[in-house]
């Protein structure tokens, strides 16, 4: 497959990082491109024109481990996301467009004090610059750390000071959850933009019924006991080697059906936040039991919230890395 010369400087590979509760993951879906070498024959009267070395494509088939844990502040929270991936490549192709895609099944486990999060997952990378993420998660919250906490409707003040007074009301319960996570990614040069939208459906058991709703750290707003939510997360990222500095736009649109009983001056549970993002990985080493170690920091400040107005930023620190289990075919 031939892609025209203009479009293909505009591509690029899928960044090998990602996002938690927003938020990141490593993915690693194979190696850099390698800079093309030649060499000419001294026999020869005149050296010949030098030949570029094909791109080396990322490996056939690969099973790996992902994981990335992350500590937050603002709303508080630590979380661990591993996820047991097999994967195969789609295309043999150099070309930009094309190189980096990838069809994958996975096994994801997410955890933290307050509860477990266990189910499949499939990805799917038809093109460098476009990645489809799809799963299903059964959630198991303990009860404890003040979680789970249920609300009659979307309406009610869910301020940290409120959610500590009524930490004592949280109990056990479970539910489903799924989710569809299309990306758009591209670069220029060392400068890279993704975006990630998030549409997601949740149905958890809730004292409250099925008009219900319960606060969810990850996405720090009432989420519908049965019913939607859109997220967003977008990153424009400068690529400077080891180092990752860019910063990332989050929004988050929880949606409670038009036959929720909202007052007239409800505004509404949706936020968003700006601010910086910095990474940097020790090193690569494919074929790896620990692969590309980064340390990943992310502040954000508010531009709309409920409860979180005030000049205090949202706060993240994370680690990730993967871990090749079987030797990579190519």
């Amino acid at each position: 497959m031939k892609v025209p010369s203009s479009l293909s400087c505009l591509l690029a590979l899928s960044l090998s990082w990602g996002s938690v509760a927003g938020a990141v993951e490593p993915q690693a879906p194979g190696s850099e491109p390698q800079a093309s070498a030649a060499e000419s024959q001294a026999s020869a009267p005149e050296p010949a024109s030098p030949l570029p070395e094909p791109l080396l494509l990322p490996p056939q088939t690969r099973l790996f481990l992902s994981s990335l844990t992350v500590v937050r502040y603002n709303p508080l929270g630590l979380e661990t996301q591993n996820r047991l991936v097999y994967q195969r490549r789609l295309f043999d192709s150099s070309e930009l467009l094309f190189r980096d895609t990838f069809a994958s099944a996975a096994a994801s486990l997410k955890a933290s004090p307050a509860y477990v999060k266990v189910g499949p997952m499939l990805e799917l990378q038809p093109l460098t610059v476009l990645n489809l993420r799809a799963g299903y998660e059964y959630v198991r919250f303990f009860g404890t750390m003040g979680f789970l906490q249920s609300y009659p409707g979307p309406f009610h003040d869910f301020s940290d000071d409120v959610r500590d007074a009524t930490r004592d009301g949280a109990y056990s319960t479970s539910g489903h959850h799924l989710l569809f996570e299309p990306t758009v990614q591209a670069k220029v040069k060392s400068v890279a933009l993704r975006s990630k939208l998030a549409v997601e459906y949740w149905n958890v058991n809730l004292r409250d019924g099925a008009g219900g709703t319960f606060y969810d750290a990850t996405l720090d707003t009432l989420v519908p006991g049965k019913g939607w939510v859109l997220a967003n997360d977008t990153d424009l990222l400068y690529l400077g080697g080891a180092w990752t500095v860019g910063a990332r736009f989050s929004a988050v649109w929880p949606r409670y059906g038009e036959d929720a009983s909202l007052p007239a001056n409800f505004k509404g549970n949706s936020h968003m936040r700006v601010g910086p993002l910095v990474a940097y990985s020790f090193h690569t080493r494919e074929n790896s039991s620990f692969n590309r170690p980064t340390l990943l920091v992310i502040a954000g400040w508010y531009l709309q919230h409920p409860n979180r107005a005030e000049a205090m930023p949202y706060l993240l620190a994370g680690f990730s890395f993967s871990s090749d289990l079987m030797p990579s075919r190519r």
